[in-house]
């Protein structure tokens, strides 16, 4: 079965012979450089090569940005590039480019999901991502009462970009599924209440989710920390799946697919055991397991594979993986 056939299948509750292998994020840089002095070849360079060294079911990421290389950087990580109206006009002729991806990548696309073994997905900025970018990180989050207006201005100008893009998209090649980068909630949960995101945020959603429903496209949102109360949120304005589901966080995805049984969840595997070795590698994959037999759950680190894990241990990983992804199978 090919990889995009088992995804699909997967996500419709059609018979599938396995889960996917797959690791959706690429690793730390930091880890990649310790891998290199341990045996890591130097012909593995990009992250389709990397995960082709290691045996695994390639999973390639595909983004689209709404900002333009004209648009200016923030001058410190986190802070902003805009407070206020007269700000977002100044800014307007940098922002919402015309997207298009170049040949040579199209046809990559297109030849490695043909030869059966790559999952392809695209990300986007979700509607609190985007915002808190612009904004930076604690003016966004004050900009809910203080610019309400100038944000949803702002998210409508850019859910129109995105239908634009998703035309694109549908027209040029049919990727596996696709992610909204949100990254709203941490370890205590959302940063923001229900009243707020059901305000300034479902709107948008719900106006551009039926495209991607349309394209067939499957939807995942992306968000660290607990996300507890997201996944009912998201779910409601038609999201199909949710991750990283990050353990550090506290979340329980066996809780998940009893109150979203139709959701999928990726990642969930506890990054931070890997350094222990095989004992606790499989004790994390005995964790997840009656929850891969029982929903629509793909194993996966929960975040990028940190630099304390060896070589030898993330071989080990991949090995556990494939042999607890092999076990499930759904008729």
């Amino acid at each position: 079965m090919k990889a995009s056939e088992r995804f699909y299948n997967l996500m419709k509750g059609k018979p599938i012979d396995r889960l996917p292998a797959i690791e959706w994020a690429p690793w730390w840089n930091l880890t990649v450089d310790r891998w290199r002095g341990e045996g890591l070849p130097a012909s593995a360079q990009s992250v389709y090569d990397i995960q082709n060294y290691f045996g695994l079911d390639k999973c390639c990421q595909t983004g689209f940005g709404e900002r333009s290389a004209a648009t200016p950087l923030p001058p410190v990580y986190g802070h902003g590039i805009m407070k206020n109206e007269a700000d977002y006009e100044r800014l307007l002729p940098t922002l919402y480019p015309e997207i298009r991806l170049p040949d040579e990548y199209v046809a990559w696309l297109k030849k490695t999901h043909d030869d059966g073994d790559t999952l392809h997905f695209f990300t986007v900025d979700g509607f609190f991502w985007y915002p808190r970018e612009m904004f930076g990180i604690e003016d966004h989050l004050y900009s809910f009462y203080d610019e309400g207006d100038l944000y949803k201005r702002m998210c409508s100008d850019y859910a129109a970009w995105l239908k634009k893009t998703f035309e694109y998209i549908a027209e040029t090649f049919r990727f596996d599924f696709m992610s909204f980068a949100e990254d709203m909630s941490y370890n205590n949960g959302p940063m923001l209440s229900k009243e707020t995101f059901d305000e300034f945020l479902a709107p948008f959603y719900k106006e551009v989710i039926p495209i991607l429903k349309q394209m067939d496209v499957p939807v995942f949102i992306d968000s660290d920390g607990d996300i507890t109360l997201a996944v009912d949120w998201y779910a409601g304005v038609g999201a199909d799946g949710m991750f990283p589901l990050e353990r550090q966080a506290g979340v329980d995805v066996s809780l998940y697919i009893e109150k979203q049984p139709h959701m999928a969840f990726l990642g969930h595997f506890d990054k931070m055991c890997m350094k222990f070795g095989e004992e606790a590698m499989r004790k994390e994959f005995e964790r997840l397991l009656p929850s891969m037999q029982k929903g629509k759950v793909i194993p996966s680190c929960d975040h990028q594979t940190p630099p304390d894990v060896s070589l030898e241990n993330y071989k080990i990983y991949v090995r556990l993986l494939k042999e607890y992804t092999a076990k499930v199978t759904k008729n």
